[in-house]
């Protein structure tokens, strides 16, 4: 293949028009050279130049809202993988190294496993009646004193009264479960993740609002200057303290690190050993160690993917991936080789678990096998 050929087969990838079989002939050309040493510039152009035009038009089609790629970065210059139906528009580049030979797909992902279907939340009462939300139905599931709790038309929790009484309940929301919505009594709104757990008085009636949270939930918190609300992370007993604001919390088990992103308003941070102020668009990190790291600069779109429905992962690991992946979907995981390469992803939740690996596949740097609800990573 001459330059020109190679720039013109470029072109049409990078401007969605190439066929399958062009993107098959492209991916089989670059598969064909170990970069960067074998890469003949005085054939092939410029490669730094070729890699820049793709990621231009990578980013381009991955902030279009109607768009579905998965395009991988890898260590030197990104590309995109694309598949029919489910992908508009894509691009993959396979690394380069030796395979052993895989079964086919089909039969590897024949156990494939089903989005979840509703929301599985346990609701916990004060008095320890456990209400099961997916089969309560809409209107009032109790009464808790003054307090009516309710499920409305859009499967939000409501409590609304008066109360002086200090009554708690819990909501879980287990792995393989579709989020939750909750109105606390202060109107204050919450989406909790699967594998998450809220844990809140039915009636603020003290000097302030204060409520646990486990792994991952959204915020958007009623304001109210006279009675600040708060938010205790069970994982590491971090504090985060506002007025009015939005944000994110993310804080999966004792050994990972807790995510606190600002989107609007302004938050302080504590721990045992420091205290921050977050503004919007940074995000806080608190460590093993109980200090406070802030960056700036937060994907946002990224954050919020679970909550708009998404899968989306900006650069992120397998590991990191396969982790998600197990909350959502309630899978085991198991790993038999170790993929050191960044991906990213944009997929909706609502598919099976086998359209996200098969996209990921398509890398040609991992691949999987599915055993009844374990998912196996492997070349």
């Amino acid at each position: 293949m001459t330059r020109e050929e190679l720039l013109l087969l470029t072109e049409k990838i990078t401007s969605g028009t190439a066929t399958d079989e062009e993107l098959m002939q492209y991916n089989r050309l670059f598969n064909a050279f170990r970069p960067p040493a074998e890469w003949d510039e005085t054939v092939l152009g410029n490669r730094q130049m070729i890699g820049d035009t793709i990621r231009e038009r990578i980013q381009e089609v991955i902030e279009k809202p109607a768009a579905r790629v998965v395009p991988v970065r890898w260590r030197r210059w990104m590309i995109a993988a694309s598949v029919a139906v489910l992908l508009s528009g894509g691009y993959y580049y396979y690394h380069t190294q030796q395979h052993p030979v895989l079964a086919p797909q089909a039969e590897r992902f024949k156990n494939d496993i089903a989005a979840p279907a509703g929301n599985h939340a346990v609701l916990t009462l004060s008095n320890g009646t456990k209400i099961l939300l997916d089969s309560a139905g809409k209107g009032t599931l109790a009464m808790q004193g003054h307090i009516n709790v309710s499920m409305n038309a859009n499967g939000q929790i409501v409590y609304n009264g008066a109360d002086n009484t200090n009554t708690t309940n819990t909501i879980e929301v287990p792995a393989g479960s579709q989020p939750v919505a909750i109105v606390l009594a202060d109107d204050t709104k919450v989406w909790i993740d699967a594998a998450s757990a809220l844990t809140y008085p039915t009636a603020f009636s003290g000097n302030d609002r204060t409520v646990t949270i486990s792994g991952q939930a959204y915020f958007e918190v009623a304001a109210n200057s006279g009675k600040p609300f708060k938010v205790k992370n069970g994982i590491d007993q971090s504090t985060i303290e506002v007025l009015g604001t939005s944000f994110n919390i993310k804080a999966f088990g004792p050994d990972k690190q807790t995510e606190t992103t600002l989107f609007s308003g302004a938050v302080a941070i504590s721990t045992t050993n420091a205290r921050q102020l977050l503004h919007p668009g940074e995000r806080a990190v608190v460590n093993n160690e109980r200090t406070i790291q802030i960056t700036t600069g937060a994907d946002m779109k990224e954050v919020l993917a679970w909550k708009e429905g998404l899968f989306y992962f900006n650069g992120k690991d397998i590991p990191t991936i396969m982790a998600e992946l197990q909350r959502y979907y309630n899978i085991e995981v198991e790993y038999q080789t170790n993929v050191n390469d960044e991906f990213i992803a944009s997929i909706p939740r609502d598919v099976p678990v086998s359209q996200l690996l098969n996209l990921l596949e398509m890398t040609n740097l991992v691949h999987f096998r599915i055993e009844g609800r374990k998912v196996i990573v492997i070349r």
